[in-house]
């Protein structure tokens, strides 16, 4: 099946959700007739956001086995990562395992190019693994640690000045530039520090979202949370049925931060439009 297209009247709810009035958006999501499975996507969110666990499970295995119906594989990787966390957080094992299996059993029924099978077989692998305890910190994303003695800022500068000669280390564009690096193996006190010289003027998701991880390892709970919150003020969709991060449960080192008091917060922030 080709993808759906969203009407702009329905475009216009996913903004207004999008922009933190939940209540308000799904009176009028209410309303609108078929999409059921984008709308499926929309309410697991919403419900993740808000600790509604079983009700969040009970849209995704709704919504998730007609993904066809939109472009973006992130939307399906992002809700896998909350399903699972939330199966393994619940006890709800042996549900998520039928599920997972039984997505795939559907997909590999489809005439499907080989490629996208194999992307399929791989995520439901490496998530059933999870949920029978195999030590797997995350489906996606590597590890991030507290480094005391890594590469030196002369290092990145060296760095800076031979792959991107243009840009300075002072400089906005050189930062968003070298923070991909210096977060991930340059010294980490010294990292962090040079983040929230620019930090206001980051775009770039995985630079905010690293810097948090480090922030709560490092113990620095409330510059964290604060960096999350700025993620989210900034954050993008790619289709127009995501209406909050949920990239953010890609990361198991921060789903300790997301207290339900916390994703509240999130969800009712105002984000960025499609």
């Amino acid at each position: 099946m080709s993808t759906v297209k969203i009407p702009k009247k329905l475009r216009d709810i996913l903004d207004t959700l999008r922009g933190g009035q939940i209540e308000i958006g799904l009176e009028q999501l209410e309303q609108i007739k078929g999409f059921e499975p984008q709308k499926a996507i929309v309410h697991a969110e919403i419900n993740y956001f808000k600790s509604n666990y079983e009700i969040a499970m009970t849209n995704d295995e709704s919504g998730l086995p007609f993904n066809d119906q939109w472009y973006a594989g992130n939307v399906l990787s992002e809700h896998f990562s909350a399903y699972t966390n939330t199966a393994l957080m619940t006890g709800s094992i042996l549900r998520a395992e039928t599920f997972y299996s039984n997505f795939l059993t559907e997909k590999e029924k489809l005439n499907l190019p080989e490629h996208q099978i194999r992307t399929y077989r791989f995520q439901i692998e490496r998530h059933l693994a999870k949920l029978k305890g195999e030590n797997i910190s995350s489906i996606w994303d590597k590890p991030i640690k507290i480094i005391n003695d890594g590469k030196s800022t002369a290092e990145f500068i060296a760095q800076l000045k031979q792959y991107r000669p243009k840009l300075t280390f002072d400089s906005e564009k050189g930062a968003a530039y070298l923070l991909h690096f210096m977060l991930e193996s340059g010294n980490t006190d010294e990292s962090l520090a040079y983040y929230e010289k620019f930090a206001a003027k980051i775009f770039l998701d995985d630079i905010h979202i690293n810097a948090a991880r480090l922030f709560y390892l490092t113990g620095q709970i409330d510059k964290a949370k604060q960096v999350i919150i700025r993620f989210a003020k900034n954050w993008y969709p790619v289709e127009h049925i995501q209406i909050a991060p949920m990239v953010l449960f890609n990361y198991d080192d921060l789903l300790p931060l997301l207290t339900k008091e916390f994703k509240q917060e999130i969800l009712s922030l105002p984000k960025g439009k499609q």
